[in-house]
């Protein structure tokens, strides 16, 4: 299938659906930012696809990948002080998992 929008990006449609799940977290956690970190990681591979240089692809993909991080570092620190369970834990990493093999 040839690429023509954004939509058409498995990566893309994956970050949708992470982003989603952590705006339903973040509802009932004290800890907004895992909002801003998860909506960078689709908005970054958006980003990305309106530019045509490799260097500057790498790079966007390389911002979207931290923001990932940024995301999973926060839950760590919401599980040790008990804000969610090992098993929202998991479940949102399986789903970083998928989105990483991009």
């Amino acid at each position: 299938m040839k690429i023509k929008n954004i939509e058409d990006l498995d990566a893309w449609k994956e970050a949708i659906l992470f982003c989603e799940m952590i705006y339903k977290l973040a509802n009932k956690l004290p800890i907004k930012h895992l909002r801003a970190s998860a909506r960078g990681v689709a908005a970054n591979i958006a980003e990305r696809f309106g530019r045509y240089f490799y260097k500057e692809n790498l790079r966007f993909y390389g911002i979207a990948k931290g923001c990932l991080n940024e995301v999973k570092s926060d839950l760590n620190i919401c599980l040790r002080i008990e804000y969610i369970t090992q098993e929202n834990l998991m479940s949102i990493f399986f789903k970083q998992i998928r989105l990483n093999q991009y």
